[in-house]
């Protein structure tokens, strides 16, 4: 069993659950990995002047991710690093990256289909997450995928799964994935 996507609280204000808890539930659940996506908040980022800020930025970006790693390792379970990107009133979920993603600063500002063309020059793969939830429009020519099923139990009627069914007959050739988008 793989958990695609979720939040922690060390690095996801919204989340109220810790790395080190996420990693112990999915543990006794069963599960094998977990990507943890914590939300990348631009406004962590863009006021960073110096380098030394953007590292510190991007060590609490990966505040969550690490400490989820650390014990994963410590109980047998893969923890893999993933991110939830807000663009243009849509999110987008980002898996294959690892720590050096966060050390292209122009990711901040980038167009979906510029993240688009990033994530397939850097060997990343760019989901649509939620695609239907409210306010969402999926660009299909600008990913790789999206995201078939999100649980999130605080936007379950929201989230319009069957509507993502239907985009995935119409884009066989597309990825999809599922996931808690758990936050609690």
């Amino acid at each position: 069993k793989t958990e695609t996507h979720l939040h922690c609280s060390e690095t996801s204000n919204c989340s109220s659950v810790s790395a080190a808890e996420y990693v112990h539930r999915f543990k006794e659940a069963g599960y094998t990995t977990i990507f943890v996506s914590d939300h990348y908040y631009r406004k962590r980022f863009k006021d960073c002047e110096t380098e030394e800020q953007y590292r510190v930025a991007i060590d609490s970006q990966l505040k969550g991710y690490r400490t989820a790693k650390a014990e994963g390792d410590r109980v047998g379970l893969t923890v893999l690093l993933a991110c939830e990107f807000h663009i243009e009133d849509d999110d987008y979920l980002f898996l294959g990256i690892d720590e050096s993603f966060f050390y292209h600063k122009e990711i901040g500002t980038m167009t979906p289909e510029e993240l688009f063309a990033f994530c397939n020059e850097h060997g990343y793969t760019l989901f649509a997450a939620h695609p239907f939830r409210d306010g969402c429009t999926p660009k299909a020519h600008a990913v790789n995928g999206f995201e078939l099923i999100n649980t999130s139990y605080n936007h379950y009627a929201d989230n319009h799964n069957e509507k993502a069914l239907e985009l995935a007959k119409t884009h066989p050739h597309l990825l999809t994935t599922g996931g808690s988008d758990a936050h609690t």
